[in-house]
């Protein structure tokens, strides 16, 4: 199989499974959850086998590639969309509104994945608010009344953060043509960095995110914080890439912010109501940003290989809290712990091995405060997963004892043990993910 023809295969799969579940949620609703999970897993396989670089035109003489952080990311959203599938295919037979949001899923994550493939920036920006949009319209009927509050604040912030990028990247493209680059500079990274900053919902720019929690289907929660962010962070991975000027003007910012959002976010997550099923993770995965972000402003290839170990482990620790929701008492409690500690950076767990290269690379500047900020925040995070430990995060228990409970619980073991073995071993993701990133030369000039 072509290089080209696996392109093709990536961009259409998710168009194409959203159809095909479309058709069969009237006339076989009990294949829905079956072709979910198969695309889902051929998603994640495709684009491991595909070849790096690989290119395709499409229209208005616009370029598809294959770039290392397009590989990168795809992988992880469709180890996400696998996550979701799983964790909601037990309604998918019974509930037509379930069945109408996986068909609303499937054509979210074909848009998004169209972002991180497309060569041309703010056409990819298109795509990936187009994708994030679309996620938040599948809600049935029940779940829309009671989300509309925070879903038209999410909608509105997306709205606004798009022509702020847009203008930012045409102001960037200026700085060959003004004599004074460092103003055109400084007024590009004014509006990018709030833009980003907001749809990843970094403090201060957080609040939003908030109203997520307590009002909005755990769906839409699971959705943002795991598919939609995780492509932002690949779109801004590549926006540091393709204009290496941003990083290092950004740095202070950079550092600032992600040190800030890592410590309070992790202090909200402590603080949050002990038998509240989503509060405290919202807020543990804004913490865990703010970590991703302080390694992105430290400029350095050990950086960059710490953040893509933690977004690769942060997008199987909310795999693994989502797939917890349907497992019974004592696995769902030491699932939610062991995600906790993932995104804290434990030592033993997947999340650590990423935390330490960041950490290490803030001991060699002069940024001692953000390091000690850092590390308390992971303490608070650490201290929530303690916490949490003696609570069952949702009401009720699961007495499910199906096939279907049988799976959820192999699932929930086998994720478990996976983290552990990224923990104790990470040269098993950790080499691939060096070399990617060498390509995508994340320190700059």
């Amino acid at each position: 199989m072509t290089g080209k023809l696996l392109l093709v295969l990536l961009i259409l799969l998710p168009f194409l499974t959203g159809a095909l579940i479309l058709w069969l949620r009237r006339s076989r609703p009990a294949l829905v959850p079956r072709v979910s999970v198969a695309a889902a897993v051929l998603l994640v396989l495709l684009v491991s086998v595909a070849i790096p670089e690989t290119s395709l035109d499409m229209f208005a003489q616009r370029e598809l590639s294959l770039l290392p952080e397009a590989q990168l990311g795809i992988q992880l959203l469709g180890l996400a969309m696998l996550g979701f599938v799983l964790a909601n295919s037990g309604t998918e037979v019974e509930d037509e509104g379930s069945r109408v949001w996986l068909v609303m899923a499937w054509f979210s994550l074909g848009g998004l994945v169209l972002s991180l493939l497309v060569r041309n920036l703010p056409i990819a920006l298109l795509f990936f608010i187009g994708g994030a949009m679309i996620w938040t319209q599948g809600l049935p009927a029940h779940e829309r009344r009671r989300a509309a509050s925070a879903t038209l604040r999410y909608l509105t912030l997306l709205a606004f953060c798009l022509p702020l990028m847009l203008i930012a990247l045409r102001i960037a493209d200026l700085r060959g043509e003004i004599r004074d680059v460092e103003s055109v500079e400084r007024l590009a990274l004014a509006l990018a960095v709030p833009a980003f900053g907001l749809i990843l919902g970094l403090i201060p720019l957080h609040a939003w995110v908030f109203t997520l929690a307590g009002k909005t289907p755990r769906a839409m929660v699971y959705g943002v914080t795991s598919l939609v962010q995780t492509a932002g962070f690949a779109l801004l991975l590549r926006m540091l890439a393709d204009n290496p000027w941003m990083t290092y003007g950004a740095r202070s910012v950079l550092v600032g912010a992600g040190a800030l959002s890592s410590f309070l976010g992790a202090w909200l997550a402590l603080s949050a109501p002990r038998n509240d099923p989503d509060d405290w993770l919202i807020y543990a995965t804004v913490s865990n940003g703010g970590l991703i972000l302080v390694g992105l402003g430290t400029q350095s290839e050990a950086a960059g290989t710490g953040v893509a170990l933690m977004l690769f482990a942060r997008v199987l620790a909310l795999v693994l809290t989502e797939l917890a929701t349907q497992a019974d008492g004592q696995l769902r409690r030491l699932a939610h712990a062991i995600g906790t500690l993932t995104l804290a950076g434990t030592p033993g767990l997947a999340g650590f091995p990423g935390f330490w290269l960041i950490v290490r690379r803030l001991q060699t500047t002069d940024s001692r405060l953000a390091e000690l900020t850092v590390l308390a925040g992971s303490g608070l995070l650490f201290a929530t997963a303690v916490r949490r430990w003696s609570y069952d995060l949702l009401p009720g228990a699961v007495t499910e004892s199906s096939s279907r409970q049988l799976g959820i619980r192999r699932a929930v073991l086998l994720l478990s043990v996976l983290l552990v073995l990224l923990g104790l071993m990470p040269g098993l993701v950790a080499h691939s993910l060096d070399e990617a990133l060498r390509k995508l030369n994340m320190p700059g000039p």
